[in-house]
């Protein structure tokens, strides 16, 4: 059993069935990149009005960023149809590696992909070289912070009200959760509206993708609540696309609170940190 009951109240809006209407599923991450039938919300969680708004105004920022979009690229993910399932290679098969590298400077990200596949019939190792670049616009890193966080909240009810409850690290914790407490007003406001409009809130980042064929875990698609007592916060693994983040934070605390959390936990280093400017954490 799930650790909660559906509510028929949307986590976002907080409009309650039947004023709000709850005819489809909400998928957490975008259902285009393997993702048909993996982590859904089922209906009574997201209204119908916000699942559409989020679909056509912040996802597709996430799914065409320069680092999530070469993961997909490397893993075939990109198939509406498709549930990804990663299984691991055997000797003899066809297998595939890669090497990802990174160039930052302050709003611009490139990133350099060798892909090599070895071992098909009758054919040469094949390798592709890929390169991936952007320059962010404060309007841009808002989008995509907007839709990191929107994964992580419905990552959130989905660990609530889907998952069976033997499946979910940090039960304990889960338990105690409200999502409708007035402490995620913040994060509401922040991927429905953008609120406040003068400040990006704060995601930090870093991937770690090399020799993809031999780290399995990489394909995970991990959320983990770190702390539950004033503050949420989480930390999300999409495919080795690897984020932290805080869902409670006020506006004016998010940064110190998220510098708070590199000096606390062990988090793996390059840290990048999408706020108002795209960069390395120093």
């Amino acid at each position: 059993m799930a650790i909660k009951p559906i509510p028929y109240k949307c986590i976002w809006c907080l409009e309650e069935f039947p004023k709000a209407a709850f005819t489809s599923e909400s998928h957490v991450l975008p259902k285009c990149v393997g993702n048909k039938r993996r982590q859904v919300l089922t209906r009574g969680i997201v209204c119908d009005n916000c699942n559409g708004s989020f679909s056509h105004k912040v996802e597709h920022t996430l799914i065409e960023d320069p680092i999530f979009k070469t993961v997909v690229g490397i893993l075939q993910l990109r198939d509406i149809n498709r549930d990804f399932i990663f299984k691991n290679v055997q000797l003899g098969g066809i297998n595939r590696f890669a090497n990802m590298k990174s160039e930052v400077v302050p709003n611009n990200i490139t990133i350099h992909t060798e892909y090599i596949i070895k071992g098909q019939t009758g054919e040469p190792d094949e390798i592709r070289n890929v390169t991936e670049s952007k320059d962010y616009q404060k309007r841009d890193l808002a989008l995509l912070s907007r839709a990191v966080h929107k994964i992580a909240f419905e990552s959130l009810a989905y660990s609530l009200y889907v998952k069976n409850d033997f499946e979910v690290e940090n039960i304990d914790l889960m338990k105690e959760v409200d999502i409708f407490d007035s402490s995620f007003t913040v994060v509401r406001r922040w991927v429905r509206y953008g609120e406040p409009y003068d400040k990006v809130r704060p995601v930090l980042r870093y991937f770690d993708i090399s020799h993809v064929n031999n780290k399995i875990e990489l394909y995970n698609w991990e959320y983990q609540l770190l702390s539950y007592e004033q503050l949420v916060i989480v930390g999300m693994n999409l495919y080795g696309d690897c984020h932290y983040l805080s869902l409670t934070s006020t506006s004016n605390r998010v940064n110190n609170d998220l510098l708070n959390l590199t000096e606390e936990t062990i988090i793996k280093r390059p840290l990048l940190i999408i706020g108002d400017k795209l960069q390395y954490m120093k």
